[in-house]
């Protein structure tokens, strides 16, 4: 098929000759590598087996002398199609540009001047990383990281992780050697940029990753030049224990500064040094490696050459690693100053550090994961990669912190009540509440490494209304069915927020808002400390790749769509409803008056007198309204009401914490449907029979938070939660599982265990008088999305590839829609 060339006919009749033989090593690079004539000596590792008509095997031959256009290409590698057309704009748009600037970028850095080398600097960089993925073994790993891709969408995914990589390799050591002292030259592979660390075996089928400390990547830039990238942290302690840990603050796409100056080129390696580097590029080949010369395609007959060894070729000259990181100040026009470390951080965050137990940690002592868990029943039996951090103050243990410092902050620690907040409440102590909110979740924050991992534990992600006259109704019940539940955390983050929407520069009119997200904080307070819920911010506000991809998606996903459900129209509505009025009695007196007679011109004094009266009963009575006559006077109260986190950011937290999905959001709950239409199909589904018999059961609830808090520290629905277990476990891996038995299994167990529930929450509301269960029990419906192969969404996918995660689940198993149960 080589050489092929095709027509395709647009719908104008105009005719276009297609190029269908698709380098992915461009010709250009390929031919820094040629001396003599216009050939290169190309191997096959793995030539194709003939096999002759006696049965014998044979080989072709593994070594032939192409020239470049015959070299490093596969026939139809970025061609897309469409119906009965054909298009190569990827190798002609994309890949055109990138190796149009990428060549005079990479010839800078050989002869080039400073000025030139400054010009095209990120360029060298951006080629890189293009460079890195477009390959047969890069598209390989590419289409690993998602489910069922196909031609036009693994090309879509391949133009939007470009540049991933680039911040961290901005932020390591870059060196120059040179070759021209060895004899041997360096060779071009198929996959040629190449990703060394000293701990990843040769033949482990993957590369390491580039955020790994000890990782280094090669790039030969022509036969007797190679760049040489090294993490700083693995250069300034090459006997670094961790070798296959993340760098500091490792992040993709993220801004950092560089001096673009800075290139050490003073190495000329020895012909050993030479055939080491050529070692690792071919055992990180996929199946091709090229030369001028034959001999140099087989490093490997150097006897003296030691894996592990060749980290101290690659390493830079340890008297000038000093050339790169250090600290950083930038100033700008209006005065401000910008700093940032050798890592990319712009704040210093060491203050959120927590010793780790030196000492071997026993089965009952709490778990250094900060979770609230004995040691055996969290991360003693866990993988590290499927641990939150352990250096860093834990979510569980930031909302504490919080807790404990508002406690200080409005004096519930020196006997103050509710109702003396209400009264007291000052713009002062809103700045300080957001201030501190803001120092426990700063801009450098690593929220992906506090987030409980995907490891089987009972985990269910909230989408719904943030607010505490919603959410309660169904959640803290919920902290009964499952181990924990995740939520958004209610709070606003005052960094990097515009001074008229900050609760730091504009506390005044946030004093509303703050009364009522501390009225939810406290709440679950309970919940909180037992581990139960954890209140996660946004994670977008930590990664602005992340956030604006979330957004842009959502949009395109929103476009067609004009209104949001009718059901939660009512839900916000009457939450709008009950803020105006309670704006509305919270007015001042002379301003209750006003109000009054603007609405009602003919009331007779003795009815505004009674109706002020009224509206001041209701302030009083009302748990989430100031005592306060100075809120409407300058500005008004800013209110917020919020359905998240939204649905591309609930399937994020969902797939790397390995939760299910709650909702009591009608509008969610049609988007989690439609991602089951990605083919314009509806996914199937064999777990039809479960999801019709969980619809049918009653599943207890009590809106009291009291309720939930007694019936488990009683240990209460244990039976519930261990059906719930058991139905997520079948779920999540149901290879091999008899759905039929299963389900019937299944649901036998969760209808007992919901007529247990009852009897439980029956005896507590005995047990303990103050619980009014007549009031606030009810029964609850649970909808069910259980599809096969999960809930996925490819920008989700997409997400998660791109945040450095090692491991998340690939899809979320199932998603609850929860609704009061109708009366029969």
């Amino acid at each position: 098929m080589a050489g092929k060339k095709d027509f395709v006919f647009k719908d104008s009749a105009e005719s276009k000759l297609l190029t269908r033989d698709n380098h992915y090593v461009p010709q250009w690079y390929q031919k820094e590598f040629i001396q003599d004539g216009a050939k290169l000596y190309y191997l096959d590792l793995s030539p194709d087996e003939i096999k002759l008509p006696d049965g014998t095997i044979k080989h072709h031959n593994d070594l032939k002398m192409l020239p470049p256009s015959k070299c490093f290409f596969e026939y139809d590698l970025y061609t897309t199609f469409f119906g009965p057309f054909i298009s190569d704009l990827i190798e002609r748009r994309l890949f055109g540009e990138i190796d149009g600037v990428g060549m005079k970028a990479i010839k800078t850095l050989v002869d080039g001047d400073e000025i030139d080398r400054h010009h095209y600097f990120l360029n060298v960089f951006r080629y890189l990383d293009a460079q890195k993925t477009r390959t047969p073994k890069g598209l390989s790993w590419l289409k690993q990281q998602y489910e069922g891709l196909d031609q036009i969408t693994l090309m879509a995914e391949l133009q939007a992780i470009q540049q991933m990589n680039c911040t961290m390799w901005l932020e390591g050591t870059r060196e120059i050697v040179s070759a021209e002292a060895s004899d041997t030259k360096f060779i071009i592979s198929d996959h040629p940029v190449t990703i060394y660390n000293y701990s990843c075996p040769p033949d482990s089928s993957d590369d390491p990753q580039v955020a790994f400390k000890a990782s280094q990547t090669i790039f030969a830039l022509d036969e007797n030049n190679c760049l040489i990238l090294t993490n700083l942290e693995f250069a300034e302690d090459p006997g670094l224990k961790d070798p296959m840990n993340k760098r500091t603050n490792a992040r993709n796409f993220g801004n950092t500064m560089v001096n673009t100056r800075e290139f050490l080129r003073d190495r000329r390696l020895t012909e050993h040094q030479v055939r080491e580097i050529n070692y690792v590029i071919k055992q990180r080949a996929r199946r091709y490696v090229a030369a001028a010369r034959k001999e140099w395609l087989y490093p490997e007959q150097d006897e003296n050459i030691k894996w592990e060894n060749i980290r101290e070729t690659l390493l830079p000259p340890s008297d000038k690693v000093y050339r790169f990181g250090g600290e950083m100040f930038m100033g700008t026009k209006d005065g401000k100053v910008h700093y940032q470390d050798a890592y990319g951080r712009t704040a210093d965050i060491s203050y959120l550090n927590k010793e780790v137990p030196k000492v071997k940690i026993r089965a009952n002592w709490l778990c250094p994961c900060g979770q609230g868990n004995k040691y055996k029943n969290c991360c003693r039996d866990k993988q590290p990669s499927k641990r939150p951090s352990w250096e860093v103050f834990s979510v569980r243990e930031r909302n504490l912190i919080f807790q404990a410092e508002i406690n200080e902050i409005l004096g519930f620690n020196k006997g103050k009540q509710w109702n003396d907040i209400r009264r007291t409440l000052s713009s002062e102590q809103v700045r300080e509440i957001h201030l501190l909110y803001g120092s426990l979740w700063p801009s450098q924050t690593d929220i992906l490494a506090l987030l409980p991992k995907s490891d089987g534990k009972l985990r269910a992600v909230y989408s719904g209304v943030i607010d505490v006259r919603s959410i309660t109704k169904y959640i803290t019940t919920a902290t009964l069915y499952f181990d924990e539940v995740i939520i958004q955390h209610p709070f606003i983050n005052p960094n990097n927020l515009k001074s008229e929407y900050s609760p730091v520069e504009n506390p005044a009119g946030f004093r509303q808002q703050t009364l009522t997200n501390l009225a939810l904080f406290m709440a679950l307070e309970d919940f909180i400390q037992a581990g139960k819920v954890n209140l996660v911010p946004d994670p977008g506000l930590f990664n602005h790749h992340l956030l604006f991809g979330s957004i842009d998606s959502a949009t395109a996903r929103r476009s067609a769509i004009t209104h949001i459900n009718e059901h939660d129209f009512k839900t916000l509505g009457d939450l709008m409803q009950d803020d105006y009025e309670r704006m509305v009695y919270s007015l001042s007196p002379a301003q209750k008056r006003a109000h009054i007679e603007d609405k009602f011109p003919d009331a007779s004094e003795k009815l505004i007198n009674q109706l002020i009266e009224r509206l001041e009963e209701k302030r009083l009575a009302d748990p989430l309204a100031l005592l306060q006559d100075d809120l409407f006077g300058n500005g008004g109260q800013i209110s917020i009401n919020t359905l998240a986190p939204n649905f591309e950011m609930t399937l994020f937290l969902a797939q790397i914490t390995g939760a299910l999905i709650l909702t009591e959001s009608q509008t969610r709950w049609e988007e989690f449907l439609s991602a089951q239409y990605p083919d314009g199909e509806l996914t199937a589904t064999k777990w039809k029979v479960l999801i019709d018999g969980i619809a049918g059961l009653n599943f207890p609830f009590d809106q009291g938070a009291a309720s939930a808090h007694f019936l488990w520290r009683e240990g209460s629905f244990g039976k519930m939660r261990t059906a719930w277990q058991a139905l997520y476990d079948n779920v999540f891996n149901d290879c091999g599982v008899d759905v039929s038995s299963a389900s019937q299994l299944l649901l036998d167990s969760l209808n007992m265990a919901c007529e247990n529930a009852v009897k439980e929450i029956g005896q507590a509301a005995h047990k303990y008088a103050e619980l009014d269960h007549g009031q606030y029990g009810f029964y609850a419906q649970f909808n069910c999305i259980i599809p096969e192969g999960g809930i996925v969404n490819r920008q989700v996918q997409r997400f998660l590839l791109t945040s450095g995660l090692d491991e998340y689940a690939k899809k979320v198993p199932m998603a609850i829609l929860l609704r009061p149960k109708k009366s029969n």
